[in-house]
């Protein structure tokens, strides 16, 4: 015990200045200023391709129903409460979106879910992915419509695709 005690006498500037440096180490931390957030905001929700049958599905259902973009699909369905694999069944929906979906005016409640498939659909990846996606669609009784991609798009040979699934 004498010879610590021996130590912090011998050597008080070094724990003096050990402590000031941790102090202010401390300080700056506290009031140093964050670096910037890495996000820049995107040029178009949609790509070219989706925005032209965008303003054709405009078109096509006028106000009978709202129109929404790049949805989240675990913003559109859900698991069912007490699943015991719940999470990994989330996980499974969390990355994925659907290109459009058409909800009720009133309650905003999803009744069409939309999909343009380009040449990139034709991958192995993607056909898992669209199978798994057809499927949890399915579960969860959202109609799903996929639609090739296309250079140009008729508003009414869009709003016969969607009366022929909804009625």
């Amino acid at each position: 015990m004498d010879q610590l005690y021996g130590i912090l006498i011998d050597y008080w500037p070094f724990w003096v200045g050990l402590a000031v440096f941790t102090a202010i180490m401390m300080l700056l931390r506290m009031y140093a200023v964050p670096p910037p957030m890495p996000y820049y905001k995107r040029k178009s929700l949609v790509t070219k391709s989706e925005l032209r049958f965008f303003k054709a599905l405009q078109k096509a259902v006028l106000d009978e129903w709202e129109i929404f973009a790049m949805v989240r699909i675990a913003d559109l369905i859900q698991v069912q409460k007490g699943n015991p694999q719940g999470r990994k069944w989330l996980n499974k929906i969390l990355a994925k979106h659907i290109d459009f979906v058409l909800c009720d005016p009133m309650s905003l409640e999803p009744v069409l879910a939309i999909e343009l498939d380009d040449a990139s659909h034709q991958r192995a990846d993607r056909i898992e992915r669209d199978e798994f996606v057809n499927d949890a669609m399915e579960a969860a009784d959202l109609p799903l419509l996929r639609i090739p991609v296309e250079d140009g798009y008729s508003a009414r040979e869009v709003k016969d695709l969607i009366d022929e699934i909804l009625g």
